[in-house]
């Protein structure tokens, strides 16, 4: 399929004097962006507490009413107004189509018990265990407690002490000692080991890690735990049951991440992006010759600014799937570019023309059809997923969307119109060079 013939000529090289000046200036708008007013970040990024509720089909259940019912416990518990709070859909494919749904509650919020509440449980359980006690409570930690006994406890009678002291505040708690942890975490890890072995008799040996674990852990004795309230789940599943009665069955999952690993998280999501960069620049280096590298890693670094830009711009919240498509569109607008880079390889071996811009020009022309082409068929599929998709899929579908048009505008009138500018450059270098 051909929607625009081979023999076209568009003078891609005289357009770059007013498309290299406009990619600059939408880069340094975006950079302007992320300075002033910066990003929206998610509950990955900034901390807080995800929520997995599930409901019987009801009219009265959606998005607007939990979001509701929630921004009134937060009123009411903690006198708390405009707390980020986001409402998704966790319902898909085929789980759609089941007589209950499922909804997700992001909240920045990652404990509903005042500074004052937790210190005065840290002081109830120095007091409970006596002199040499210490209960800390860590910072941005969310509900949790660490707790250091004077001396060791079995640790079923330590659990049971430590629920005792929290249920007198209507409280329940999670209760793990460090030992445990560290006998558990090493018994799953052996076990999946084991497990995933082709002999059976191998397999069998994973009962017998298993029941070790469970041996040591029955005679244990720690000194040191950690505790976990679970003030968010309970308070958030009485007022979903007040609201919704019936409808509503329960919590089936939740997890916190705290403010500093989210700040880890987004360090971590940065360097991915650098690193996708870096590895790019090599592998075109390599595949190709070292003068198409920059062009090519400045074309994908313009793209990924005007998604910085989308993303602030359209108040996306900044999640780790809005990373994963980032990275997607990265992939994709490198093959664009790539697809370019072979043609024009193949027609200066055939020893077309010995000029460079004639020879780039009459490249991009003949892969145009194809780049088009991919463009839109990418862009129905994509764009059916963000009309129908829901939640977190809708932004990365739209972003993709976004990135498909700035890929291939980058391709076109920046990677490529780059690299002709470092091809003349190195020439007059060698010039000079031998001057």
């Amino acid at each position: 399929m051909e929607l625009i013939k081979t023999n076209t000529n568009f003078d891609f090289i005289r357009l770059s004097k007013y498309t290299l000046p406009i990619a600059l200036g939408v880069t340094l708008l975006s950079i302007a962006l992320m300075i002033f007013v910066g990003f929206d970040a998610g509950i990955d990024f900034k901390g807080g507490t995800k929520i997995i509720l599930e409901f019987n089909d009801d009219d009265r259940v959606n998005r607007a009413t939990i979001k509701e019912t929630v921004d009134e416990l937060l009123e009411q518990k903690l006198q708390l107004v405009g707390t980020q709070i986001e409402i998704q859909d966790f319902d898909v494919g085929s789980a759609a189509a089941e007589e209950t749904v499922k909804f997700q509650i992001f909240s920045e919020l990652s404990s509903l018990l005042s500074p004052i509440d937790k210190l005065e449980l840290a002081k109830s359980l120095e007091k409970h265990f006596g002199a040499g006690t210490l209960a800390e409570i860590p910072f941005n930690a969310g509900d949790k407690f660490y707790l250091t006994l004077p001396a060791d406890w079995p640790v079923k009678a330590a659990y049971a002490e430590v629920k005792s002291v929290f249920a007198k505040k209507n409280l329940e708690v999670s209760v793990v000692s460090d030992k445990e942890q560290t006998i558990t975490t090493d018994m799953i890890r052996e076990t999946d080991l084991l497990l995933s072995a082709q002999d059976d008799q191998v397999k069998a040996e994973a009962d017998k890690v298993r029941q070790e674990a469970e041996a040591k852990i029955k005679l244990l004795k720690d000194d040191r735990f950690t505790i976990e309230v679970q003030v968010v789940k309970d308070s958030i599943a009485a007022a979903m049951k007040d609201k919704f009665g019936d409808a509503f069955k329960g919590v089936l999952s939740t997890a916190s991440v705290s403010a500093s690993v989210g700040k880890e998280l987004f360090q971590s999501a940065m360097v991915a992006m650098l690193y996708a960069l870096i590895g790019i620049l090599l592998y075109m280096s390599l595949r190709f010759e070292a003068r198409f590298g920059p062009g090519a890693v400045l074309g994908l670094a313009h793209t990924v600014f005007i998604l910085f830009a989308a993303i602030i711009i359209f108040d996306i919240k900044f999640t780790l799937p809005i990373v994963a498509a980032i990275l997607t569109v990265i992939g994709y607008a490198i093959n664009d570019t790539i697809i370019v880079y072979d043609r024009i390889r193949e027609n200066m071996q055939k020893g077309i023309t010995s000029d460079m811009a004639t020879l780039i020009n009459k490249s991009m022309n003949e892969t145009l059809s194809r780049t088009i082409v991919t463009a839109i068929t990418t862009m129905l599929a994509v764009t059916s997923i963000w009309l129908f998709g829901g939640g977190t899929i809708s932004d990365f579908a739209f972003l993709f969307i976004v990135g498909i048009l700035a890929g291939t505008y980058s391709s076109l009138f920046v990677a490529i119109p780059l690299t002709l500018k470092f091809d003349v450059w190195a020439k007059r270098r060698r010039r000079r060079a031998r001057a």
